[in-house]
């Protein structure tokens, strides 16, 4: 009859003990009902300890970080960073509510300025409101936070649009249907003047 050896004997031990603890701690959480928990800012770092995402309250949301130096966010969101290997912000999720608005917004980033963005927003004090997907150049200056706007697909109080712009940043063909479902297509020079429409 064959014999069990006895470092087999301990590593079955172990994984015996442990599915035990393991089972005690699932039968502890599910008993009182703690399903959920609640933290003001959670951390996810990778193995050298660089923040790759960070989830928090308006209270808790870092400052942009941008080629390692650290500036002032303009709106203190609760939300969702993303960061790259080097600890730079490279987009997110941010939930703004304050006295003015609610604007919700989806980023993602060149390496110093915002690429790309999904926007939600409707004020408090009035009925403006919009929501679209915003387009950007990167801006090869390499100036921190700067980009160059090209293209806007936004609805804005009920007039629908695809605005392409130069490099300038100066719209040239602008595709609407405004708010009482008429439409149109209008093309303009280098100054934003408009050379044809119809």
């Amino acid at each position: 009859m064959q014999t069990i050896s006895k470092s087999l004997k301990v590593l079955l031990s172990a994984l015996f003990i442990s599915n035990i603890l393991l089972l005690a701690c699932v039968a502890y959480f599910l008993l009182n009902n703690r399903q959920n928990f609640s933290a003001e800012r959670i951390d996810i770092n990778d193995k050298s300890g660089e923040n790759r995402i960070v989830i928090a309250n308006t209270d808790n949301i870092p400052q942009p970080i941008i080629a390692g130096k650290t500036y002032k966010r303009a709106y203190s969101p609760a939300g969702l960073i993303f960061y790259d290997k080097n600890g730079d912000e490279r987009g997110g999720l941010a939930i703004t509510d304050n006295e003015e608005t609610n604007l919700n917004a989806l980023a993602f980033d060149y390496q110093n300025a915002d690429a790309i963005g999904l926007l939600a927003q409707d004020n408090k004090k009035d009925n403006y409101f919009r929501a679209g997907l915003m387009i950007n150049d990167k801006d090869l200056s390499g100036k921190p936070g700067y980009n160059i706007n090209r293209i806007n697909l936004i609805t804005e109080n009920g007039n629908a649009s695809l605005v392409m712009k130069d490099n300038n940043e100066v719209p040239r063909i602008i595709l609407q249907v405004d708010s009482l479902g008429n439409p149109s297509i209008e093309m303009l020079d280098k100054e934003g003047k408009p050379t044809w429409k119809q």
